[in-house]
């Protein structure tokens, strides 16, 4: 089975970038997607202001999601430039298995990790 991650159930998504953060003064993990575009967005247009669940898909099952934040970027044009979906993890079991799932995307997309 291949990874996917999905806004809209059947509707796959590419990430462009990931960002891993900790918050300073507690456990809890911040993840950061980054996508270029979303065919949720391209598709349905009124999409925007509704997104409020995400899934990650992977060979072990699905991870559910509520993003905390939701932020659109755009180009001078008007387009879409990328959009960033952040969602905090604040159990370890949880982050681990996150951290699978990422690692499974990153290898099926030559994806790079590098520390900051």
């Amino acid at each position: 089975m291949t990874t996917s991650v999905q806004f809209i159930d059947g509707l796959d998504e590419e990430i462009s970038g990931i960002s891993l953060r900790k918050l300073k003064h507690s456990q809890t993990k911040i993840v950061v997607l980054v996508f270029e575009r979303l065919q949720a967005i391209e598709r349905l247009r009124a999409y925007r202001k509704q997104i409020t669940n995400l899934w990650l898909r992977d060979e072990e099952g699905q991870i559910k999601v509520t993003p905390s934040g939701v932020k659109f970027f755009f180009a001078e044009n008007e387009d879409l430039s990328k959009v960033e979906c952040t969602f905090e993890v604040d159990s370890e079991e949880v982050f681990e298995r996150v951290m699978r799932f990422l690692h499974r995307y990153a290898d099926e997309n030559e994806f790079q990790f590098q520390s900051t």
